[in-house]
């Protein structure tokens, strides 16, 4: 049984605090019960490690008061940091792509009813948290995602929860997601392209674009074409420090996933597209693992990836690539 923890008091405007196995998870905001939160008047959970140190922020703010206020705060995404819990690793709202942020979900093309929404780059229609909860390692969101206006039904709700846990070295935190979508009524298609859809990482603006490599299992393996890849790596630098992430793909995930691993700036992520009805959600079952350095580790990688999927395969060869640079600015008309 999860327990509100009374051995120290709660960070100044935190209203309620649980502690679980091994985190301390405070809810910044009014809670309307022992084990709940108004996500109405909350702005993120934060999750601590028992020694105090920050390991994410799940950013779930909404207000629409302001044009700039629901750019900020138009869709839900989680922060992760680096060991010390000073140095954060993912981007928030505004600099390039305001609308990548953190550990995000979304999808450019979900077609309802007839109607196509883009809820990737949240155009007229949000995702808003209505309720959370609190688990043993982590927390389960639900999510509506609007449709053309706040007082249309959601075109689709959803359950996202993550799972937090300290992992075996090279890494030092784990970050297990997995989330079930579904229309109220008839079926939604969900769809998109890999640069604008699905479950994807985005690491700070601060990244040195020119240092971002990738790590594919399979040997010359084709980013742009390859499907349904077990695990793909990337190794970021942020203000001097470099780190690796690796996402693991769990096979009970949509078949034909693309991956978009590629760009210099770091996001990356996996694109599975699909249909999903009131009877049978669009399920997906992710996770990050976070190292410091330069892990170029296939075998670790591998055993990581064996462990979340239960399956026992050899460590394969990898394919090692620089990241796409941009193309040079052309030079401006005299």
């Amino acid at each position: 049984e999860i327990e509100p923890s009374a051995n120290e008091p709660l960070p100044p405007g935190y209203s309620i605090e649980y502690m679980n196995r091994n985190y301390h998870v405070y809810f910044h905001g009014e809670p309307t019960g022992k084990y709940g939160t108004d996500p109405r008047k909350a702005r993120e959970i934060i999750s601590r490690m028992k020694d105090g140190k920050v390991v994410a922020r799940f950013m779930m703010a909404h207000d629409v008061s302001t044009p700039a206020k629901r750019q900020e705060t138009y869709k839900p995404y989680l922060h992760v940091y680096d060991p010390s819990g000073a140095l954060r690793l993912t981007k928030g709202p505004g600099f390039e792509y305001t609308h990548h942020r953190g550990i995000m979900i979304g999808f450019m093309k979900i077609t309802v009813d007839g109607k196509t929404y883009d809820r990737w780059h949240m155009v007229k229609g949000d995702q808003v948290v209505t309720a959370v909860k609190p688990t043993t390692d982590g927390f389960v969101a639900s999510i509506d995602w609007q449709g053309a206006t706040a007082q249309d039904k959601p075109i689709l709700t959803e359950e996202r929860a993550f799972v937090f846990s300290k992992p075996s070295a090279p890494f030092y935190f784990g970050i297990e997601l997995t989330t079930a979508l579904k229309p109220d009524h008839g079926e939604a298609k969900i769809d998109g392209d890999p640069e604008h859809a699905g479950a994807q990482f985005r690491p700070s603006e601060k990244i040195e674009g020119a240092k971002t490599t990738y790590v594919y299992p399979g040997n010359d393996v084709l980013i742009h074409k390859v499907r349904d890849l077990t695990w793909v790596a990337e190794v970021f630098t942020i203000e001097g420090k470099t780190f690796t992430a690796l996402l693991l793909n769990h096979p009970s995930n949509p078949k034909d996933t693309a991956f978009s691993a590629y760009r210099d700036y770091g996001r990356f992520g996996a694109f599975p597209k699909g249909v999903a009805t009131p009877e049978a959600p669009f399920k997906l079952h992710y996770k990050w693992l976070l190292a410091e350095g330069d892990v170029r580790d296939a075998a670790a990688f591998q055993q990581a990836y064996n462990a979340f999927a239960g399956t026992n395969e050899p460590t394969p060869a990898v394919t090692v690539m620089l990241a796409e640079q941009p193309k040079p600015k052309a030079p401006a008309k005299k």
